[in-house]
């Protein structure tokens, strides 16, 4: 029993300590300036990535040592990993505080921005994805939306969205299917954008 002990506790510990990395990426400063640095990344057993990308990212400098930034702290931050690049810029959500979200689209109009987390409760016992929506225009006007396709959604994606024409038309047109809801959403954007 003892020899069981010390062999899962050095499989444990060969876990652990293989369960952090870093990667090559870049964060920037409120100046506008962009730092490369190392970002790091925490994994769980399995090799899947356990970060909070939308609340924290920690860098490792080599002589300073490790810093973690919060969405007031920098503008955004960026790295590769795993052949995807991930993409992440400080942005309100609802609640009035700052996360780090992914854009989906940008523009120089209007650009949308997304979080998503996973809630219990779901269908069948399982788990459920939801994503959140902050919209922004370069007024400085925000809309924040979640991913549940209603009346409502589309009601006041249209007020948000009322001085263009055409995008009134598509949020009319599009917006009927939940697994075409980002899709909808891009091409609202980009009509918009190009008006």
């Amino acid at each position: 029993m003892r020899h069981f002990i010390l062999t899962f506790i050095f499989i444990l510990s060969i876990v652990v300590v293989n369960s952090q990395s870093a990667t090559l990426g870049y964060y920037i400063t409120h100046k506008n300036d962009t730092i490369t640095t190392q970002i790091k990344i925490r994994k769980g057993a399995f090799g899947q990535i356990t970060n909070d990308f939308i609340k924290e990212v920690e860098i490792v400098d080599s002589i300073k040592g490790s810093k973690k930034f919060a969405p007031d702290d920098i503008k955004g931050y960026g790295f590769p990993y795993n052949g995807y690049q991930y993409v992440f810029v400080s942005k309100p959500i609802k609640d009035g505080s700052y996360k780090f979200l992914t854009p989906l689209f940008v523009g120089p109009k209007s650009s949308l921005y997304l979080y998503g987390i996973r809630a219990s409760g779901g269908g069948y016992g399982l788990p459920s994805q939801q994503v959140f929506y902050t919209f922004e225009k370069s007024d400085g006007t925000y809309l924040f939306l979640r991913n549940i396709l209603n009346k409502k959604f589309k009601s006041q994606l249209k007020e948000f969205y009322k001085d263009s024409h055409k995008a009134q038309q598509l949020i009319d047109a599009k917006l009927q299917y939940w697994l075409d809801l980002e899709k909808d959403l891009t091409e609202i954007l980009r009509t918009f954008n190009k008006e």
